[in-house]
């Protein structure tokens, strides 16, 4: 005889109507006093796959066709989704709920407590946070203080050094200069006014052995402070000079590029090479003593007429005179078309 799973022809089967998709769930005795009428069910070898895994069903839970719908028992569903499904036959119903693990009362009060307990020590960390950010508040106010009487002993101390300074230095190298300190004991500026033409007649190196000397004496009271300091032009307090230190009172001075008088460089250079070897020139002029840009302008015609020689002698001619007679430190020179402006050569 075949086996019920492997039949194919429907079969009469006997259930209450209301509660035809729930199959063998319940026992038949349940229904006893309920109306009853014949249906034709199907059965196939139908599979339930739930997240690509395989239901297992028996022969009392196997689904079944119906007038082309397909009936799965509720106990096989629950099953397929975790739930739990009782049959309430007091009240006729179908209990279905959630396989959870309940929670009793002592837990959840417990919970409640560690909540408050936390709560408190919150609240206890937070005013201990406060009084923290209070004493901290303090304390860089009470720094501060110090800070601000620190420099005033500074000052007070700087003030009695400047006094001595200028005692001793005044006269010093016949510069009749002021000296002014200014900062605290751990960085110190100097600035020194003396009029240009005493600054211009120091040597080099009398200008570095003066400034030495007041840098030694200062290290003397403040051994580890950084000196920096600014030579001025008493008449109009333009700079002259500045100059830095390291920690053995060594001067490296660094002179200030001090503006010229282009027109009257100008002026010069056309009286003395306006006319050059039969061939027309002029000149333009701008930049300062650190470094002049000097434009010569000729036809280039005549220009290509010169020798080399002559070339060279009119471009080193220009160049040494910005130099040693105007003291420009670098000089860019071009020599250009008075046509177009453009460039013939650099020099």
């Amino acid at each position: 005889m075949k086996s019920l799973k492997s039949m194919k022809k429907p079969v009469i089967i006997t259930a209450v109507s209301a509660l035809a998709i729930s199959g063998a769930l319940f026992s038949q005795s349940t229904y006893a006093a309920q109306v009853t009428k014949p249906i034709q069910a199907v059965y196939n070898n139908i599979k339930i796959i739930y997240n690509g895994t395989e239901v297992p069903a028996d022969a009392k839970t196997e689904p079944f066709l119906l007038d082309g719908v397909t009936y799965i028992p509720l106990k096989l569903a629950g099953t397929a989704l975790d739930k739990k499904v009782t049959w309430d036959g007091t009240n006729k119903r179908v209990v279905i709920a959630d396989n959870g693990v309940p929670i009793d009362q002592s837990t959840v009060t417990a919970l409640n407590n560690q909540i408050s307990t936390l709560t408190q020590e919150l609240n206890t960390a937070k005013a201990a946070n406060t009084t923290k950010d209070a004493t901290i508040a303090q304390l860089q106010k009470d720094n501060q203080t110090l800070k601000d009487e620190a420099s005033k002993n500074s000052s007070s101390s700087l003030k009695d050094l400047q006094k001595q300074l200028n005692k001793d230095y005044s006269d010093s190298y016949n510069t009749n200069s002021d000296i002014t300190l200014d900062g605290n004991k751990s960085d110190i500026d100097v600035t020194i006014e003396m009029t240009k033409s005493r600054w211009d007649d120091l040597s080099d190196s009398r200008k570095e052995s003066y400034l030495e000397d007041i840098v030694k004496d200062i290290l003397k009271e403040y051994k580890d402070a950084d000196i920096d300091g600014t030579v001025k032009n008493s008449s109009n307090r333009d700079k002259l000079a500045t100059f830095s230190t390291n920690s053995r009172g060594d001067v490296t001075i660094k002179k200030i590029a001090s503006s010229l008088d282009t027109s009257t460089i100008q002026r010069n250079l056309y009286d003395r090479y306006g006319t050059y070897n039969g061939v027309g020139f002029d000149f333009t002029v701008r930049g300062d003593s650190s470094e002049a840009i000097v434009e010569v302008y000729v036809n280039s015609d005549d220009w290509n007429k010169l020798s080399s020689n002559q070339k060279n002698n009119l471009t080193d001619g220009v160049s040494d005179y910005l130099k040693d007679r105007q003291s420009v430190s670098k000089v860019v020179g071009y020599v250009r078309n008075k046509g177009n402006s453009s460039q013939i050569i650099t020099f």
